[in-house]
């Protein structure tokens, strides 16, 4: 140790000389955070005793770990620091002045130089490529493991999709993806750069498609690779699929997404043009049937809403008897696709798999019921149609029994104080041993004189003649039969 020292006080108040050259020669093509990180590494070059490490750099500066180590070994290459030492490495700082008289160059890598001076061929007079630029260039070499080649191809890429002022910043992220895909010389990096040109230029013409006149975003680009790579689709199936974008108010890379996705769900997953048409077209017809049941069911969906739920009940009923169907539920007030289903599946369980035996079904319902509505008005019974009394009634009118039998036999049972159907019945079974089957054989059997013919009504025409309307048989009767069976009995008023 020498026996004169510096006051530290000086030092730390001190100055630090900075040779010109450096400020002429190396600090231009450096990149900032590179000067700042020379200049600290200079300074605590010059303090006795000093053990400041590169993270405490880090720290000091502000900066990233990654971005010092990155500093210190842009610097190795310019020749300005040496690494000295073993498993703990030293840096030896350089004079610039030092160098330039001993003639070394002024870069100590040569590849450095010969890839700056290659890059600077490339672009020519299209664009001042800033020494920067070419640092950060050069760290795609050494810090991804890409070869010159690959940089320079990817350049190229980047200056064939975005012109000659493409940002390099850009460029450096394409470069980590090239090393996360495993790309490493310049034959893989033209697949791969071909590849990713045609994805930037399908993207593009997808956006034009959609009205949008803009370069791709990256996450659009991301899409349209999937699209092509993982699900199989040609450029002409995508454009195809955007038709089907119209009725997306602004339509978007992500809507058509989700058309694709729908598409794709098909049988063998359509990629070209003409299977994507075809796809297409099935999906208009399937959204106009769709529109259909929801304006026969007087629902406020979108077709595309409703779209999943109509190809359940298609499985299993057709086009015409889901429509009858809904133009039923509607009619009784049950205007929902809950009820849809269910009175589908009520019908699909009776056998009624078409739109003709469902109406045959429900004009039966509805006659047997406005028979039933006139034999309860003449029993005083006030209740809703249910199952065992239609099979009752059916069971009647297979006696031979006219309607006009069937009211004086409910007149008959109006005096019954519960279970006036059953009553009725038992005055039936009597009449039908008793060989009764006309109205005039009845009204004798019940104790009554016909009718004189004096123009006065009989009984038959009192009941017989009155009509009912639709909403009065709906007020009365109930409509419920057609979705779930009334229970049986009766509840009498």
């Amino acid at each position: 140790m020498s026996v004169f020292e510096q006051d530290l006080q000086a030092l730390y108040f001190g100055s630090m000389p900075v040779e010109h050259i450096f400020l002429t020669e190396y600090m231009p093509a450096a990149r900032g955070d590179y000067v700042k990180v020379y200049l600290t590494c200079l300074y605590h070059s010059r303090m006795p005793n000093d053990d400041t490490k590169v993270e405490d750099v880090s720290r000091e500066l502000g900066l990233d770990s990654s971005v010092v180590e990155n500093a210190v070994r842009y610097w190795e290459r310019r020749g300005l620091m040496v690494v000295i030492g073993g498993e703990a490495p030293r840096y030896q700082m350089r004079s610039a002045i030092q160098r330039a008289l001993s003639g070394e160059p002024l870069s100590a890598d040569n590849a450095f130089v010969q890839f700056s001076e290659r890059v600077y061929e490339l672009f020519g007079e299209s664009r001042k490529v800033r020494p920067s630029e070419i640092s950060m260039a050069y760290e795609w070499v050494e810090e991804e493991g890409l070869s010159p080649d690959t940089v320079l191809a990817l350049l190229r890429h980047m200056w064939t999709l975005r012109g000659a002022q493409f940002n390099f910043q850009a460029a450096g992220q394409l470069a980590v993806k090239l090393r996360e895909n495993g790309v490493r010389d310049a034959a893989d990096a033209e697949s791969y750069l071909g590849f990713e040109e045609t994805v930037h230029k399908g993207a593009q013409a997808v956006l034009r498609r959609l009205g949008r006149r803009r370069l791709p975003s990256e996450d659009e680009l991301k899409l349209y690779r999937k699209w092509i790579s993982e699900w199989g689709y040609t450029q002409e199936g995508i454009l195809e699929a955007c038709q089907a974008t119209t009725a997306a108010g602004e339509p978007t890379f992500k809507y058509l997404d989700g058309i694709l996705a729908r598409l794709r769900q098909g049988e063998g997953g359509p990629a070209d043009a003409p299977a994507v048409a075809e796809t297409l077209d099935k999906g208009r017809e399937e959204l106009r049937l769709t529109s259909e049941m929801l304006n026969a069911l007087g629902a406020r969906l979108r077709p595309e809403a409703a779209l999943a739920i109509y190809r359940e009940l298609a499985a299993d009923s057709p086009h015409d008897l889901i429509v009858y169907a809904a133009k039923e539920c509607a009619r009784n007030g049950k205007g929902t696709l809950e009820d849809l289903a269910r009175l589908l599946e009520s019908w699909n369980k009776r056998g009624l798999n078409t739109a003709e035996d469902a109406e045959n079904y429900v004009r039966h319902v509805r006659e047997l019921d406005t028979v039933l509505y006139r034999i309860y008005e003449a029993c005083g019974y006030r209740g809703r149609a249910s199952k065992t009394d239609r099979e009752l009634l059916e069971r009647w009118q297979g006696m031979g029994f006219e309607e006009g039998v069937l009211l004086l036999a409910a007149k008959q049972a109006s005096g019954a104080s519960s279970q006036k159907m059953k009553y009725m019945n038992t005055v039936l079974k009597n009449w039908q041993q008793n060989g009764v089957t006309t109205l005039a054989q009845a009204e004798k059997q019940a104790g009554r004189a016909p009718a004189a013919p004096s123009g006065k009504r009989v009984l038959a025409q009192q009941y017989e003649q009155r009509e009912y309307k639709e909403s009065e048989m709906q007020e009365i009767l109930g409509v419920r039969d057609l979705f779930k069976e009334e229970p049986d009995g009766q509840t009498d008023s």
